[in-house]
């Protein structure tokens, strides 16, 4: 089938299976004469008398209570509380918006706590009691619209607890029973089933029985499997119809081999059927639709997954992914220097923005003199100018630069910052000494009759930051996004305007210029007649922090534009060093080489100690987000700037222990994530993780065995802290059936804080074990054996877990028909999360990322191909595609906050560079911002729209890593370069190149020719080794995907290629190597 026939089959799947979110669920077979279903034999074992704790929230809507004699007159009922009913999921649009949707609060076993209901009672007999619930208002205020009459809770306990008076509780839900008969499971469908037995299961499901139909034979919920060529058999179950999407309610029934099994949920069967899984031959249909497995085949002939249609299309472009998304709306500059925390905001107005928490978070010399109630403003009145142009200044230079028009008028506003000590910059400054940002406005008449040129100026001392439109939807902003509010009225005084801080007059800036300044409302009005062609200036200075003596007052004036723009911009040059790249897509070297730029701006030494730096994630917006401050200190070290992300790392040495995250930890002794203040995201366990394998590979890349042994007993104490808290899931549990053994304690995952046994945490949390023993076993210490032994063992626990959590979860439909097994982001959740954090940015993709599982297992190929055909484009968990059919190559491949997730990397370790580029391109594209020459953190809430944290330099550093790993790879035993240049690249006129990329076997370089004439590719690398790869290898990538006839290296005839992948070998070469290549 083609691709339109395709992409409407996935459209189709979309709106049947996920639209049940709001609306029921279709049944296999509905008989409203059945009696209830019970719920509660499906409750956690273990639990304390009278409890039933179950695994997912349920829509109680009655409890049956019999008793072996007669029953009391009074009975109570709690249920567990925590966000609901404040946070229900029918108050939000997970379709419309499932990028707000992912912070969705859902309650969880920890930090819920029970609460006794108001409930009605009724007698049944005299052994028996109906106990239903008064409507919720009689619980909770202000529910007039939610006045239900369920509880939707995780557990309901029966007080007083003398479960020895009780003979029976049954739990009912809103789900209404069904019953299906005749599901008929057809073994050896595409390949013979392995195994001689079968044995079958349920979960929220009462399998009546199990028949022969041939083949077989069946006793009880045993089928024993013959020698027959044809073999099935049949399945009466009683189950419910889930009333929607996240009832909890759906029935799951799973198929055991010996240690194999897996799990079909009877709602999917019903809306997608049949099921096919290919990988033990089983093919079910519903007795509705009894389509053959031969006619089956023919009618999902030629479908394919994502990830098959990517293969057969051409390589995604930059340009083609540019051009196939929305346009980006303009979003605010960053400016300031190096190292300094004074960082100035300039709005796409031109508005320039002074934030109050970059000064009071962790207080400085400067705090007490930023003499404003919150984020200080001024307003220059140009939001309805049309704009010509909003950019900055190209990489690693930092400015911005406005052009505005009405009428015959032309403004160009260009805006530096710089110290007030201009000298600082050359002779370095400390982090809290301050900034000045300088703005420069030109007026030049256009037209052929004089025109007033005029700018007013308005302040004030408590605004706040431009947002998008959807954002400022929720009031304080015009339709231009400036936000409303009192501005402080402005006094003019010897070519400075001031106003009132608390009785004190305050300087907000001085100005130089020709034109007439005037008393103008609360603000100054600038204004000057011009005739036809010409232009003048108006050059504003403006401090971060009031000025204290004629010195400061001496200096402002003495600063000039030219002069300060000029030794600004090579003040950046300056700092920029270490890696670089070169392409034939200027917007790429660009941005590589501003990143490091952003990263300067935005980190900033600890003022007790300088030679510590803070790693922020977001320039003004966030503070040390370990896990992403992690990415952008690998990005350094990658860079070869390995002193930079030394300074970096060893801010979590020094306060090693003295914060902890949020979960059921013993204690936090050991734990990395402290930053003096700095640190952010105490919800994410993860971080510990990170930091110990950006530890291990900052010793990896920079080779420093001096460092590694000054901080290897931290190390150590961070893996013994991991391992320490692992030991207390080793005990019994109650509520529990074991499946969290040897993984840490629930603990909050993200920017979600719900408790949970995650899978991200867990991966992330071995991986970071494992580096820190490699590394420790690199130097010899004398713990790294046990460290590793320890690490191992994790890893089995961690699988096994995760293992048995696929076996229960019920299989996944991909669009080639084929279905296969998933891995649920938590232990205890048989199918999807509730939203893209849960699903997609902390999914099972990090099984691969963290390399807990191999990139070339049948595991791995399930994940990837479920993550492009279920997730990245189905909302809730990923953007809306308004037409998938036309949309899909541009929009797809992609997480909500696309460049944070590292989901296209197992594709290249896969050796799959076609997906590869395709999601880095369509992930650059959704996040570029040509105004920025950087990332914005992410579309919010959809494609086109952004949220305002920018620079996001972690996201940043993602980008340009994953840029760099397209000339140099680096993975295991093996170094490859060139292993995913686009094809396209080589056909153009651009040397294409990587120099000095740090790997694990030391730096290297390597710049490519494009294809010549004659149809040679000629590369040259230049390769310093600190030890010899197993296997190194140079690709070539013909542009038409022409098989290499011949090679040179080193201008000797070689035979060591492979004609069709184009890769070249080079193992034990060292040094300057030329290769040739010839098609």
């Amino acid at each position: 089938m083609g691709t339109r026939a395709e992409i409407r089959k996935g459209c189709l799947l979309i709106l049947m299976v996920i639209g049940g979110i709001l609306f029921p669920m279709r049944s296999l077979a509905v008989d409203v004469n059945l009696p209830p279903f019970d719920i509660a034999p499906f409750a956690l074992p273990n639990c304390p008398p009278g409890e039933f704790i179950f695994e997912e929230p349920r829509d109680i809507r009655r409890v049956v209570v019999s008793f072996k004699q007669d029953a009391p007159v009074q009975l109570g009922v709690s249920y567990l509380q925590n966000t609901w009913p404040k946070s229900r999921f029918e108050a939000m649009r997970p379709f419309d918006n499932p990028c707000t949707f992912g912070w969705f609060p859902i309650d969880d076993w920890f930090n819920s706590e029970w609460k006794a209901a108001n409930t009605r009672i009724e007698r049944i007999d005299p052994r028996t009691l109906s106990i239903t619930f008064q409507p919720l208002s009689s619980e909770f205020e202000s529910l007039e619209d939610y006045d239900v009459t369920i509880r939707r809770t995780l557990g309901i306990r029966i007080d007083p607890t003398e479960m020895e008076r009780i003979e029976k509780v049954e739990i009912h839900t809103v789900s209404p029973p069904v019953e299906t008969r005749g599901v008929r499971v057809e073994l050896d469908a595409g390949s013979r089933t392995p195994g001689e037995g079968i044995e079958i299961s349920g979960y929220n499901v009462e399998i009546q029985r199990a028949a022969p139909e041939q083949g077989v034979e069946v006793e009880g919920l045993a089928v024993r499997l013959g020698s027959a060529p044809k073999r099935s058999f049949l399945l009466n179950i009683r189950h419910m119809q889930p009333a929607h999407y996240f009832s909890g309610d759906d029935g799951h029934v799973t198929f055991s081999w010996g240690e194999e099994a897996f799990t079909i949920s009877l709602s999917q069967l019903a809306q997608e059927g049949p099921i096919w899984f290919e990988e033990l031959g089983v093919y079910l249909t519903a007795p509705a639709r009894r389509e053959t497995f031969e006619e089956y085949q023919r009618r999902i002939e030629g479908d394919k997954t994502i990830n098959g249609r990517v293969l057969e299309h051409e390589e995604q472009s930059l340009g083609g992914a540019m051009n196939g998304q929305p346009a980006r709306h303009r979003v605010a500059q960053h400016l300031g220097c190096k190292y300094a925390r004074e960082r100035f905001w300039v709005e796409p107005s031109g508005d320039i923005l002074l934030r109050e928490g970059d000064l009071h978070r962790i207080p400085g010399k400067d705090t007490e003199r930023y003499k404003v109630e919150g984020d200080a403003r001024f307003f220059f009145g140009l939001e309805r100018w049309i704009v010509r142009e909003w950019s900055s200044a190209p990489g690693p230079i930092l400015s911005s630069n406005l052009k505005v028009e009405k009428d015959s008028l032309e403004v160009r506003q260009k805006v530096v910052v710089v110290p007030l000590d201009l000298s600082d910059l050359k002779t370095g400054h400390a982090p809290d000494d301050p900034m000045v940002a300088l703005a420069r406005f030109t007026f030049t008449n256009t037209g052929r009759e004089s025109a007033r040129a005029e700018l007013p100026i308005r302040f004030s001392s408590n605004s706040r930051r431009s947002e998008n439109r959807f954002s400022a939807r929720r009031g304080g902003y015009s339709g231009n996004l400036i936000p409303l509010g009192d501005f402080d009225p402005l006094t003019l005084r010897e070519d400075c305007l001031y106003s009132d801080w608390k009785g004190e007059n305050v300087l907000r800036l001085r100005y130089q210029t020709a034109m007439t300044a005037t008393p103008h409302g609360e603000g100054v009005l600038f204004s000057r007649e011009l005739p036809p062609g010409a232009s003048c200036e108006l050059a504003l200075k403006i401090p971060y922090i009031a000025l204290e003596s004629e010195v400061e007052f001496a200096k402002l004036k003495s600063l000039e534009f030219e002069s300060a723009d000029r030794e600004a911009s090579a003040a950046w040059v300056e700092s920029s060093g270490g890696a670089r790249v070169k392409t034939p897509e200027p917007i790429l070297d660009s941005v590589h080489a501003a990143h490091l730029s952003h990263v300067f701006l935005t980190d900033i030494p600890m003022p007790d100690d300088p030679d510590l730096i803070n790693t922020s994630v977001g320039t003004s917006v966030y503070g040390n987000f370990a896990n992403e401050s992690c990415m952008i200190i690998h990005d350094l070290d990658e860079r070869g700037l390995h002193e930079e992300a030394r300074r970096r790392l060893d801010l979590w040495i020094k306060y090693q222990g003295t914060v902890g995250t949020l979960g059921n930890f013993t204690d936090h002794d050991g734990v990395f994530f402290g930053a003096g203040g700095f640190e952010h995201g105490h919800t994410y366990n993860q971080h510990h993780g990170w930091v110990l394998w950006c530890l291990a590979e900052h010793y990896f890349l920079s080779g420093d065995t001096d460092w590694l042994r000054k901080v290897a007993e931290p190390m150590v104490k961070g893996v013994e802290w991991v391992f320490r808290q692992r030991k207390e899931t080793m005990k019994p549990r109650p509520c529990s059936r074991g499946w969290e053994y040897g993984f840490l304690p629930e603990g909050s995952l993200e920017d979600v804080g719900d408790y949970f046994y995650w899978l991200s945490t867990n991966a992330l949390t071995w991986r970071g074990v494992d580096s820190a023993a490699k590394a420790l076993a690199a130097i010899d210490h004398p713990e790294a054996a046990r460290l590793q032994g320890e690490a191992d063992a994790y890893r089995r626990d961690l699988i096994r877990g995760f293992e048995t959590m696929r076996k229960h979860t019920p299989l996944a439909r991909l669009r080639n028909g084929r279905w296969v097994p998933i891995y649920p982001s938590r232990l205890y959740l048989r199918g999807r999360d509730i939203g893209w954090i849960r699903e997609i940015l902390e999914g099972s993709v990090y099984l691969l990322i963290s390399g807990l599982y191999p990139v070339e297992g049948k595991e791995a190929k399930w994940i990837l191909d479920d993550f492009q055909d279920n997730r990245y484009m189905n909302p809730p968990f990923g953007y809306p595609v308004p037409d998938p059919e036309a949309a899909w190559f541009d929009h797809g491949g992609l997480s909500i906050q696309p460049n944070l997730l590292a989901g296209l990397m197992p594709h290249l370790d896969r050796d799959e560079p076609e997906i590869f580029l395709w999601m880095f391109f369509n992930c650059w594209a959704a996040c570029y911002s040509p105004e920025l020459n950087g990332m914005v953190e992410h579309p919010h809430p959809f494609l086109g729209f952004s949220n305002t944290a920018q620079f996001k330099t972690s996201d940043e550093a993602n980008a340009a890593s994953w840029l760099r790993s397209m000339f140099v790879y680096a993975q295991g035993d093996l170094l490859h370069f060139g292993r995913a240049l686009p094809r396209e690249w080589f056909a153009q006129e651009t040397h294409l190149s990587a120099e000095g990329v740090v790997t694990r076997f030391g730096n290297v370089s390597v710049t490519y020719e494009p294809l010549s004439p004659e149809g040679v590719i000629r590369a040259e690398l230049d390769l310093g080794l600190r030890s010899a790869p197993g296997k190194a290898l140079i690709r070539f990538r013909h542009p038409e995907a022409s098989p290499i006839r011949s090679v040179r290296l080193n201008g000797k005839e070689s035979e060591r290629f492979d004609p069709v992948k184009g890769d070249v070998e080079i193992t034990g070469l060292d040094g300057r190597i030329t290769v040739e290549a010839r098609f």
